[in-house]
């Protein structure tokens, strides 16, 4: 038997993956700590200027979940870069590296489920009211944009659970599990 292709391909997706998931971080953890520059960019205007302050107000709001995102999603690249190093190399411990980078992967995205819960949504939902204060809407319209969000929020987080899911499953079966077996250390 030869090499399993999974192997190769999860090993170079999970270099991808953990090389835009460091991007991400650092670039959330920068707006986190000195602010969005772009928002500097903004025309100021009465209107524009109220709307940047809103802006201004759900960034302080947020910043504890930005904050902890960012080094959770640090957390996650590092065992997924030794994951998909090792993978390469054809060593026997990818695949516990790989195994290790999905659990805590899925345990990064329990914790920022609950942040979304506990900071984000109640954050949108000032930041909508305070854009609209005296606007009445239809019966039902803020359920139902609520419902949205929070749709949108748990379909975001199982949607982002596929991959260490799969991982999981595809390097977890029987004849790849053999062949990391018969691998050097």
């Amino acid at each position: 038997m030869g090499d399993p292709p999974v192997v190769k391909v999860l090993a170079i997706m999970h270099l991808v993956f953990a090389g835009i998931g460091i991007m991400s971080a650092v670039w959330a953890l920068l707006i986190a700590i000195v602010g969005n520059p772009f928002l500097k960019m903004m025309p100021h205007n009465p209107q524009m200027d109220a709307h940047l302050q809103t802006q201004m107000e759900m960034q302080q709001r947020i910043q504890p979940m930005s904050l902890t995102s960012g080094v959770l999603s640090l957390i996650v690249a590092v065992p997924m870069i030794i994951a998909g190093i090792r993978m390469l190399k054809k060593k026997r411990d990818g695949l516990k590296w790989s195994n290790r980078y999905a659990f805590i992967s899925l345990g990064a995205k329990a914790v920022n489920l609950i942040l979304t819960f506990t900071i984000l949504l109640p954050a949108m939902r000032a930041m909508s009211a305070g854009m609209m204060p005296n606007s009445s809407m239809p019966g039902g319209m803020e359920d139902m944009m609520s419902g949205f969000m929070i749709g949108g929020t748990i379909g975001g987080v199982l949607l982002s659970c596929l991959y260490p899911i799969l991982t999981l499953v595809l390097l977890n079966r029987p004849q790849v599990k053999e062949w990391f077996a018969r691998q050097a250390d």
